[in-house]
């Protein structure tokens, strides 16, 4: 969508750069309510600015590849334009930076909406050969409060022979300690909550899976049941 608009018989004076990128869109899981990544979208970003940049010039939004260049090189000489979440290329009459030169070799003949190369982990497939796993749980306990106390040892213990009992790599306390270091302000979030860790011990476990919710549903399997009102949740990630 492009949000500048010129009067009628106005002329455009071709100066400046325009900087183009192409959209990504966060994901969200919902049946496991926490953030799924992203999604590169296809369409296009980009920005008209002055020497030196500002951030006030016209700019457009949700345009096709083509559609954007149009856009870019009718405002300026100079257009920079990226792709995914690679470097910038030339696409315009001038390169004062000395980019390299618009389209990049490895840019395929089409766009579509998809995956950054690096979360292509995350359309794996249970038919797709088991790969290796780290796999983060956070145990939270039922009254976070005591943490503080003298009663975080038998915490602490029911952790630990949670962590054995699982054949843990290691266990530690950091979302714990982060958020009671926090003090009086601190807000506890719930263990589903989007991007947020609970006040929580975290075991570390590896694995083999097809995918992360096969590897974060075998690690739950490995801990033994907790007493009444811990909680569990289970992140898993590719151990390359």
């Amino acid at each position: 969508m492009v949000v500048e608009q010129l009067a009628p018989g106005a002329r455009r004076t071709r100066t400046g750069a325009v900087h183009i990128y192409e959209e990504e869109e966060a994901s969200y899981d919902e049946e496991r309510q926490r953030p799924d990544g992203s999604y590169l979208c296809a369409t296009f970003g980009g920005r008209w600015t002055r020497q030196p940049r500002d951030i006030d010039g016209p700019s457009f939004e949700r345009l096709r590849l083509d559609q954007a260049l149009t856009w870019a090189r009718a405002r300026a000489p100079e257009v920079q334009i990226r792709y995914g979440r690679g470097d910038y290329h030339s696409a315009g009459e001038t390169n004062p930076a000395g980019l390299p030169e618009w389209p990049p070799r490895d840019m395929p003949a089409r766009l579509i909406r998809r995956r950054p190369p690096e979360q292509a982990w995350r359309e794996r497939s249970e038919g797709d050969p088991p790969v290796e796993w780290r796999v983060e749980l956070l145990l939270a306990p039922p009254n976070v409060d005591h943490m503080a106390t003298a009663k975080r040892w038998a915490a602490e213990e029911i952790v630990e022979d949670a962590a054995r009992s699982a054949g843990a790599i290691r266990w530690d306390a950091a979302p714990l300690d982060a958020y009671l270091e926090q003090g009086s302000d601190a807000q506890i979030p719930s263990i589903g909550l989007a991007g947020v860790n609970p006040p929580a011990f975290r075991v570390h476990l590896g694995g083999f899976a097809s995918t992360s919710v096969q590897a974060e549903e075998s690690a739950r399997g490995r801990v033994p049941k907790l007493p009444p009102g811990w909680s569990v949740r289970a992140t898993a990630y590719p151990s390359r």
